[in-house]
């Protein structure tokens, strides 16, 4: 494979983007006001193939800390107040048959549930108007160099571009995934493992919203009798409420066991299951391989980088796309240039380490009847209940969770409260 033209130096190249979700349309934005801050006479052009106002995204959409100050520090984007329906006060976590309410500091920053199509069209729209070129279709074909050909030629459903590198922002886009593994020889390959979501739409009167839930996020870990589900949730909005399971083998029955549940159904409007429409998804339960290569970096959902249990998925997207473009402003597209995206990106990867750990020893607590013990514990502890609440709401990474709650002291405090719970119950 041939090495890109004038030693990977940016200035007067073109950059395609496939995919305007997040992590593209970050991309696209902050690579445009870097160009004209540097002179660089870039050309960014996007390709989107989906309608934002027609199709759903599998998504809840909640936005969580720090997104305000990544959007309006990093990209100078200010969100308009249509798109917010409902800013999030707390979690209320059900977990071995315990549950408790968790509340974050003053300082830890506002939660929000937005529409998630509005959001991306707001953030498409303002890649528009800071000059990107946008085209609504899809790719269909792409060609990395080989040989005396420097150029990656992209050939979409409206025509074909020439380009000098590519950001793979196309999520986890099954049709779009094996044309990137086609094209780049298997170099990158999808996340290994993938966890099965299922979303479920109820509209009601926000009258029974404010009632039912009020504006905290319901969040069910390993609900009770759904073997193959690791959590549930139920999110308030504007004018309806999303539910929302997942499991790395979860199906469609699974949802609707989990929206018969008696600790679900009271935090409902009645709901007719037969006519209940559900949307299915998938999110990355690992990394990709070859997240990088020669002519192309990816970012998002396509890096598998997403966290386990409270994956922050837009955040992540944006953060990664961000980045992305900065390491193309200030060292190049040659592959040396997407190694040192890669390490830009190592606290992000590591803390997916982080959150499988936490996640299996989640499980393992289920299976040994000591999470209801986490969940009284946290009580009156304000070390495990702030423990908890970064866990659930992904207000501190895993990492820093880990190290400063995860003790064997504190690992030891749980077994003497479970033993002592278990003596009571059987006196």
């Amino acid at each position: 494979m041939g090495t890109l033209a004038g030693g990977g130096e940016l200035r007067g190249k073109t950059v395609a983007i496939i995919g305007g979700g997040p992590g593209g349309s970050a991309a696209a934005i902050r690579l445009m006001q870097l160009s004209r801050e540097r002179e660089l006479g870039v050309r960014v052009v996007l390709f989107e193939g989906k309608d934002f106002e027609r199709h759903f995204n599998q998504c809840v959409g909640v936005l969580s800390p720090p997104i305000e100050e990544i959007l309006r520090g990093r990209l100078g984007v200010e969100l308009p107040y249509e798109i917010f329906k409902r800013q999030i006060h707390g979690y209320r976590l059900h977990a071995g048959g315990k549950e408790i309410l968790l509340v974050g500091p003053p300082h830890a920053g506002a939660t929000y549930a937005v529409r998630r199509v509005m959001f991306d069209s707001y953030l498409l729209g303002c890649a528009e108007r800071e000059g990107v070129e946008v085209y609504r279709s899809r790719v269909t074909g792409i060609d990395f160099p080989k040989g005396r050909r420097e150029r990656v030629f992209l050939y979409t459903e409206g025509g074909m571009l020439k380009a000098d590198a590519v950001i793979g922002a196309f999520g986890l886009d099954d049709g779009m995934i094996d044309i990137f593994e086609t094209a780049t020889k298997g170099r990158y390959r999808r996340p290994g493992k993938f966890v099965q979501t299922y979303v479920a739409k109820i509209r009601t009167d926000p009258s029974v919203i404010d009632r039912k839930l009020g504006s905290i996020i319901y969040a069910y870990l390993f609900p009770p009798g759904i073997p193959k589900l690791q959590f549930g949730a139920i999110t308030p909005k504007g004018d309806h409420i999303i539910v929302n399971v997942a499991g790395a083998n979860a199906d469609v029955e699974d949802i609707f066991a989990f929206l018969s549940l008696d600790l679900v159904r009271d935090h409902l409007p009645p709901v007719s299951l037969d006519e209940q429409e559900v949307y299915r998804g998938k999110f990355p339960g690992a990394p990709s391989r070859g997240a990088v290569g020669e002519g192309y970096l990816t970012v998002g959902d396509a890096t598998g980088w997403l966290r386990p249990f409270k994956g922050k998925g837009i955040n992540m997207a944006i953060e990664t796309g961000i980045l992305a473009a900065e390491t193309m402003a200030e060292s190049g597209i040659s592959v040396a240039s997407f190694r040192r995206y890669e390490d830009r990106t190592r606290a992000l990867r590591a803390d997916y380490v982080y959150g499988t750990w936490m996640r299996h020893l989640c499980k393992v607590g289920e299976m040994a009847g000591t999470l209801g013990t986490v969940l009284s514990m946290a009580k009156v502890d304000q070390g495990v209940h702030d423990a908890l609440f970064n866990a659930v709401s992904g207000h501190d990474s895993f990492r820093n969770t880990f190290i400063r709650y995860a003790r064997p002291t504190v690992l030891a405090e749980v077994v003497r409260n479970y033993m002592r719970d278990r003596t009571r119950r059987r006196s």
